[in-house]
């Protein structure tokens, strides 16, 4: 887990492993939390011992002052040490000149030819690339000296010295306000890291790992051109030729308060900075090529991923007409449905995927799509169930279109095949009608009838209609027996069925239909096999003869189609 770096109290320590100086890892003690006059919400660091002695600015011989001349600059925005501090650049590259009399810290540049740096790398040679990138601009106030006009000026830097005012100290000027860390003079003092002490020139028993030592502040002793303000061994103002290469550096920087530490230190009893990386901008984003007003506009996106898991979710933006961005959607889904609405002229959307820690990718941007103002159509009653149906049937509707001029195109499915589709009137009846036909060869159970019409410049209408079926016999006959002469004797008849296994399938005919109460004989087995049958009865009541049949099939429990498409045959 992780916690933001405001989290931690004033002192606490951190490090990035990434950071070197001297090839170990900086770390730095938190000297400030949202401090008057730096970046907003930003932590301030400063390193917890000093890491390096090095002069402030070395001697300039070419200089008209001639305390510069011996013992160097004391203005902060001139000095190597703040090209230094501030610069990325490798070995030997860092300085350039910063004014006409300026000189590099060369050795023989500095007090006794103590540690000279002009060959170094700059200092943020060695930091890691998200260090650097998270390294806030600062503008802070130092003090000039009387000869450079007195009184303060401001500069931005990333990495710089802390005033005396910063420090706690009453200087020559006022420069900025105090930091919360410094609170008496042990607050103040700084002890030199094992690096600092093994790779320094200068050799004094009081310079040890264990000992207090003095180190630079950024404002010059107002009074002299050449000497610098500092917080000596016991964490008290003093001042020292700029020259000096015995001078401490104990740099500081801004970060931003949301970075992430570790929860707990490490053996240091340091808390380890988490870098969290931005996710990737969605693959893709689709919407629709053609946008109806009043309709329903389906946007969808691309994943994006995160080299540290940690996706939280999607801020879907919509931007219409020449207006702004404003956000529509927010969450982990990767899919919203919009209204477009009668006032668009153009629609386009934006989309950025955002983490638990707080970072966001980039946008993925759809193309703007111009809105189409058009009235769907409508289909006259409401999605219905029918109930339960006994034999064939129509359906009336009425579909109707308030934009003249267009087409009309109605497709009437049974259970999602396609009955039928023509060009329909607005305003005008039509039945949707299930024939005989259809209705014999419809399995029991639920059924459903669509009708959409279609206005052929993307508006389309539904209407469903639902209704169940449950025959489990099927009887019929002749309504008026075939006239005969004579009395039939004989007879073939051929059925066209669909009987599934185990239902009953029963045929019986008469020549005597015309009588109130005809003699019906059973001749299935007859038309099961193809062969004639031979009628015994010889009577009737009615004045006419006449031949009649009559079907009936029991589906039992039986499954699958049972119907029974058209009866034939021939008597005499």
């Amino acid at each position: 887990m992780a916690q933001a770096l405001s989290t931690l109290a004033v002192g606490a320590l951190v490090k990035d492993t990434g950071t070197l100086y001297n090839g170990k890892p900086i770390i730095w003690k938190i000297a400030d939390k949202n401090h008057a006059g730096y970046p907003a919400n930003s932590v301030t660091l400063i390193t917890e011992r000093i890491i390096s002695l090095k002069c402030f600015d070395a001697i300039e011989a070419g200089s008209s002052d001639s305390n510069r001349r011996s013992y160097g600059n004391n203005r902060w925005i001139y000095s190597n040490i703040r090209q230094w501090l501030n610069s990325q650049a490798a070995a030997g590259k860092w300085y350039s000149a910063q004014h006409s009399a300026d000189a590099a810290p060369t050795n023989a540049n500095v007090w006794s030819n103590y540690n000279e740096y002009d060959a170094e790398a700059g200092f943020l040679a060695g930091f890691s690339a998200n260090f650097l990138a998270a390294l806030l601009n600062t503008t802070h106030t130092v003090g000039k000296a009387s000869v450079d006009g007195g009184g303060t000026e401001t500069c931005v830097d990333k990495i710089f010295f802390m005033s005396s005012t910063e420090a706690g100290l009453t200087g020559d000027v006022t420069c900025g306000s105090k930091l919360a860390l410094f609170t008496n003079d042990a607050s103040r003092q700084a002890k030199p890291t094992a690096e600092c002490v093994s790779k320094s020139e200068y050799t004094n028993s009081s310079f040890n790992v264990n000992s207090a030592w003095y180190y630079w502040l950024c404002d010059a002793y107002a009074s002299n051109s050449s000497d610098v303000r500092g917080v000596n061994s016991s964490g008290a103002l003093n001042w020292n030729y700029a020259y000096g290469g015995s001078g401490g550096a104990r740099p500081l920087c801004n970060l931003k308060s949301e970075i992430l530490v570790s929860d707990n230190p490490d053996s240091d009893g340091a808390y380890t900075i988490i870098w969290n990386r931005a996710p990737s901008a969605p693959g893709s984003i689709s919407v629709p090529a053609q946008i109806l007003s009043g309709q329903n506009v389906a946007v969808t996106w691309g994943i994006s991923t995160d080299e540290d898991g940690s996706v939280s979710g999607y801020i879907l933006e919509r931007k219409t007409n020449d207006g702004s961005w404003g956000q529509v959607y927010k969450g982990i889904n990767r899919t919203y449905t919009d209204t477009a609405s009668a006032t668009w002229q153009t629609v386009a959307y934006r989309v950025k995927a955002y983490d638990n820690n707080g970072a966001e990718s980039a946008y993925t941007t759809s193309p703007a799509r111009a809105v189409t103002h058009n009235t769907p159509p409508t289909i006259s009653g409401a999605n219905t169930n029918l109930g339960e149906k006994t034999g064939a049937f129509s359906q009336a509707y009425t579909v109707t279109d308030q934009d003249s001029g267009q087409t009309l195109t109605v497709t009437e499915k049974i259970d999602g095949t396609v009955k039928r589709t023509y060009t329909a009137t607005s305003g005008k009846e039509y039945s949707f009608s299930l024939t005989a036909a259809e209705w014999v060869k419809l399995a029991n159970g639920s059924h459903t009838l669509t009708i959409t019409a279609d206005d052929g410049t993307g508006g389309t209408a539904d209407r469903t209609y639902t209704f169940s079926k449950n025959v489990s016999e099927i009887e019929f006959q002749l309504a008026t027996p075939l006239a005969t002469d004579d009395a039939v004797t004989k007879a073939i008849m051929s059925v066209a069925r669909q009987i599934p296994a185990g239902a009953e399938f029963t045929v019986e005919a008469c020549n005597n239909g015309n009588d109130a109460s005809p003699t019906w004989e059973d001749v299935t087995q007859a038309v099961n096999s193809g062969s004639k049958f031979f009628f015994s009865n010889t009577t009737k009541t009615a004045a006419e003869w006449g031949f009649n049949f009559r079907i009936k099939v029991k589906r039992n429990e039986a499954v699958g189609d049972c119907f029974i498409s058209s009866v034939g045959g021939n008597f005499e």
